[in-house]
Parts: structure tokens; sequence; C-alpha cells
């Protein structure tokens, strides 16, 4: 996705709302950003955002859920068990 001051967001899991001040680089600021770039949001409220969290469109935020599916690819000659690092 992109994103560009302005831009209302949602942050997840919290779903407090706030909106884009400006998108700051090590090279100055962006007039926006896209998915893969490695960028500081300044927000026009204090939310707590840390890692882990997501920033989703305000009018479009993500599914929030407790569960997935996977498939695992095991590439150990030991048996995979639960809880086992």
């Amino acid at each position: 996705g992109r994103i560009r001051p302005g831009d209302k967001i949602k942050a997840l899991p919290s779903a407090r709302e706030s909106q884009v001040a400006k998108i700051v680089t090590y090279d100055g600021e962006l007039p926006e950003a896209c998915a893969g770039q490695s960028v500081t949001l300044t927000l026009t409220d204090e939310i707590d955002i840390s890692r882990g969290d997501m920033i989703a469109a305000a009018a479009s935020p993500c599914a929030v859920a407790d569960q997935f599916e996977t498939r695992i690819l095991w590439m150990s000659d030991q048996p995979m068990l639960p809880g086992r690092p």
C-alpha cells in the first residue's frame, strides 16, 4: 500500500485512530511512502504503536484474528514437537 501526509490511519490491535502529519526518512521528508520502505511516520496524535502492531487505513482496517492456517515445511531431522524450540 501507500501512505501520505493527511491520511487517516487506525493502529491495530488498539483500534486507536490518528492522521499522518509527515513521513520522514534519513534523507528528509517524503510526499508518500510505499510498502517495503523504511520510514518514520509522525502522527497528529500521540498514540503508542509498538513493534508488531499494524497500521491500516482508518476507512478499511484489517480484520483481527487469533487463529490462522498454515502449511509447515520442517527441515530438521528431529521430529517437530509442540512447545520445543
